[in-house]
């Protein structure tokens, strides 16, 4: 992880935000942590049965431990610039807070430590990325491991159909899983892909390969047949046309405020009620494939059951335990509530609801000031970004997951709140890098992958 030290005359206000280069071995070492946070490591793919769960093995977590081992090393040397990051949201590392003290009234102690322990590990890996590059390159690498992920579920789908897709009673055809365990998943991580591709296009000035991975990704979307990831696809091109739209304009703010109150309006009423005809276009049943009872069961036999604590983080869906009347009521093996804050309460208390809400409220409002302030096309990541967040919270698992997705929201979060106190919009001074706006010298501009495409 050895890089040339850098050396550049700068304002007696603007401090070094670390000390050596990223080097090849360091960046390929991020493509590598992208990819197995999204698409899992090897013995998670070859699965025929999709019920059965194969993961937190040795292997699995020796992996995971070294990629906190290159975050740790990563950051040697910068660990204030790194708490600067991490104190732009304090709510984040205090949701984390909530599920490691949760562990003291957990029903399975074990399990809750061990998966506070694991959502610790990925908070510090973003933050990690989030002082050693910049968000374009971030961006950049992210869109490399995803690009290889998307070509490895093609071929699990096309080469590896009895693993690569799901062929389920009564469907009409048949819905691609890719290497993941559900078609959801396979939706959410291609929606994702997609909005980095469709962001390295714009930075890498790329007219035939990124573009190609984004209708790849797309492909993938419509294969899996997720209505959730699919409706996040179009509510993300909708909120790219219409942040660029009302960038220039006074009006940003009431513009992101109404776009985003009518698309999650119409997400969350549909997979509520029934839309009649609607839903029979889709092939959905009238209580949105369960979820409805599921979240009312959650309420009743799960959050009710232990209003103020929770179960503990991660002790709740295990399959015999305090799960049991919800998931007996459902009839089927649910993994959560198909609702992120739901869960949260269900695990962590109100507190942790609460902390998860105002995480995507401020985060919304920081992320629109941020689209004034950077100009690039990269200013626009984190609206995206956390609007996407919001959408799977509702009626799927949400991001506060080990995934590269809850990695890139903590990235577009802290990066976002680095721009909350710019009044005025972000300038680099030309010939300087990683220097702050001078209309607002306190702050520090965290990142230190220098692009040109930026």
């Amino acid at each position: 992880m050895t890089a040339t030290t850098t050396a550049t005359a700068t304002p007696a206000h603007v401090e070094a935000v670390f000390l050596r280069r990223p080097g090849k071995v360091e960046r390929a070492a991020v493509v590598l942590i992208f990819f197995i946070y999204s698409f899992s490591l090897p013995n998670e793919w070859f699965i025929a049965d999709r019920n059965e769960e194969i993961s937190g093995g040795p292997i699995t977590q020796l992996t995971f431990l070294a990629f906190f081992g290159i975050a740790v090393l990563g950051l040697n040397g910068n660990w204030r610039i790194a708490g600067a990051a991490a104190a732009r949201e304090p709510l984040i590392p205090a949701l984390l807070g909530i599920a490691v003290l949760s562990t003291l009234w957990s029903g399975i102690p074990g399990t809750t430590l061990s998966n506070s322990a694991v959502l610790c590990f990925t908070y510090i890996i973003a933050i990690y990325l989030t002082v050693r590059f910049s968000l374009s390159e971030v961006l950049y690498l992210a869109g490399i491991a995803f690009a290889m992920g998307i070509a490895l579920n093609y071929f699990f789908i096309f080469a590896l159909p009895d693993t690569g897709v799901s062929i389920t009673s009564g469907d009409t055809f048949a819905k691609w899983t890719g290497v993941f365990k559900s078609k959801n998943t396979l939706g959410r991580i291609a929606v994702l892909s997609a909005l980095v591709f469709a962001m390295n296009s714009r930075l890498r000035r790329s007219f035939f390969v990124w573009p190609t991975l984004v209708l790849l990704a797309a492909v993938q979307v419509l294969g899996s047949g997720s209505a959730t990831s699919l409706a996040g696809l179009a509510a993300v091109a909708a909120f790219w046309v219409g942040f660029l739209g009302f960038r220039a304009r006074k009006t940003l703010y009431g513009a992101t405020v109404v776009m985003m109150v009518t698309a999650f309006s119409i997400i969350t009423v549909t997979a509520a009620t029934n839309l009649g005809g609607a839903t029979a276009l889709v092939g959905r049943d009238t209580s949105f494939t369960g979820r409805l009872p599921l979240w009312q069961d959650s309420i009743e036999f799960g959050i009710m059951e232990r209003l103020w604590l929770g179960h503990g983080w991660g002790a709740f869906w295990t399959g015999g335990g305090a799960d049991f009347e919800v998931l007996l009521r459902a009839n089927f093996i649910a993994p959560h509530a198909h609702n992120a804050f739901i869960d949260a309460w269900l695990q962590g208390g109100p507190l942790a609801a609460i902390a998860l809400t105002l995480i995507y409220v401020r985060g919304l409002f920081w992320s629109a000031r941020n689209i004034r302030a950077d100009k690039t096309v990269a200013g626009l990541f984190p609206a995206l970004v956390i609007s996407l967040g919001v959408i799977f919270s509702l009626t799927e698992s949400g991001y506060v997951n080990r995934t590269s997705m809850f990695i890139l929201l903590i990235v577009g979060v802290t990066h976002a709140a680095g721009n909350k106190g710019v009044v005025q919009p972000f300038k680099k001074p030309e010939g300087r890098e990683n220097l702050v706006p001078q209309s607002h010298p306190g702050r520090l501009e965290l990142g230190g992958g220098v692009d040109s495409a930026t």
